[in-house]
């Protein structure tokens, strides 16, 4: 996993903000619509393309989830 700093945790927590919301809300429904492209794909190429994306966005998404605990474990 990366190493995420304390720049970059905050950068993180300000994401969870109202005025982000559309953004998070853009890259959540990216995440579902690669979910469920995935689904359907018979080509192993996009398979791999595809579940890497998903993986991504995931990890992202988590990391906007979890800035405030993942700040609190930088800080100690």
């Amino acid at each position: 996993m990366v190493q995420i700093d304390e720049r970059t945790a905050r950068c993180f927590s300000m994401l969870r903000s109202p005025e982000f919301k559309p953004l998070i809300d853009f890259l959540t429904a990216r995440r579902e619509e690669t979910l469920e492209r995935l689904c359907d794909v018979t080509d192993p190429n996009l398979m791999v393309k595809l579940t890497g994306k998903a993986i991504e966005l995931k990890e992202f998404l988590e990391y906007v989830d979890k800035a405030e605990v993942l700040l609190a474990k930088i800080r100690r």
